[in-house]
Order: C-alpha cells, then structure tokens, then sequence
C-alpha cells in the first residue's frame, strides 16, 4: 500500500486489467488485495470505473462520453439478472465479444479500487497510450459483465445493480456529471440511493 493511501485510511481491496486482444475481444483479470471482497463492492467497482471514464472522455461535451451513458441505459432498459450479456444489449455484440478467460492482448486499462470505511470507495485508473475512445467505453461494458457474473448467485445484488445504475443515469441526465468531483459523487450517490440509505 502506498504512503498517501495508508494516511488517508484507504484500503486497496483489488486491482483489476481490462484487456483487448486483436480479434475483438475483451476481458477482465481481477486480483483481490483483501481475503473476501463482499459482493456489493463489485457493483461499486464497475460504478467507480463507469464515472471515471466517463469524466476522462470529456462528458457531456464529447460524442463517447454520451455513448457510455446511452450503453448503459439500453443494459439497464429491462432489470439485470444474472443472464445478462452486456454487449448484447447495447448492440455491440457484433463489434466486440466479451472473454471471461483472457490474459493476453495489446491494449490493457488497469486500476486499483480502494475502500475507508463502509461508505467510501474510490478508484484509480490508469489509460493505455494507444488505447481509442470506444475501447474506453467498452471496457466499461467489460467491467459492468464481469461485475453481473461476480454478483450472478444474488438476486437482492443484481437488483441493486441495476438501481444504482438507473441512478447513474438520471444523476448525468440531472446535470451532476461536469467536474471531478462527479467522478467519486456520482457512484457513491446512485448506490446509496439504490440501497436506500440517500435520496
């Protein structure tokens, strides 16, 4: 654990890659930092990860950054359940295929996802040189698949899941999206609202 993270408190809990390969298909490897990761942090993982990426591609004045927010409300347009294939959803099951066992490829977005406490969670990312906007938005779909399959066994999670995801939405849709603070306000609000702990 780094200096700034152990004065702060924070704890990393895992660090994840989210790979491409060269037939057009993606992945996710995670590494647990902690003995047991509790299902619901998966959940706020992909939403850590989704607002991140949406605020690095520009929202709301770049075309992807929209796209991400469109994606994901075609996914969440019928509740989430533990059959559900992401890319399919979004119309992009022709474009790209998600591989759950994947460990080589070019281009690799890579993080780490901290928790203090039971409330705050954060995440840092780091972005691939070569790496396109739509991989950005992929690799958001990627990490939202392989949340739905840690979560799959828990229909009270997956329909948090999908709350905090609606939430996500109407939290962009409402304005609240612009700044970097957006990036930490948005996921933790649209889980808290989604488990009814906030408004």
């Amino acid at each position: 654990m780094g200096f700034l993270e152990t004065l702060s408190g924070r704890k990393k809990v895992l660090s994840f890659e989210i790979i491409f390969d060269d037939n057009n298909n993606v992945g996710v490897n995670v590494n647990k930092n902690v003995p047991v990761v509790p299902t619901p942090d998966y959940i706020r993982l992909w939403a850590c990860y989704e607002a991140k990426m949406i605020y690095n591609l520009g929202y709301p004045k770049n075309i992807s950054s929209n796209m991400a927010i469109g994606t994901i409300a075609k996914i969440v347009k019928i509740d989430i359940n533990e059959n559900t294939n992401c890319f399919q959803k979004a119309n992009l099951d022709d474009v790209i295929q998600y591989t759950p066992n994947i460990s080589k490829g070019n281009i690799k977005f890579t993080g780490e996802f901290y928790a203090k406490g039971s409330t705050e969670r954060t995440i840092k990312t780091w972005l691939p040189l070569r790496g396109t906007e739509q991989q950005a938005v992929y690799s958001t779909l990627a990490l939202m698949q392989y949340s739905i399959s840690m979560a799959r066994d828990d229909k009270e999670c997956l329909d948090v899941f999908t709350k905090t995801a609606r939430n996500m939405i109407k939290l962009y849709e409402s304005g609240m999206g612009v700044g970097v603070a957006s990036v930490v306000k948005i996921p933790t609000l649209a889980y808290m609202q989604a488990i009814g702990v906030a408004e």
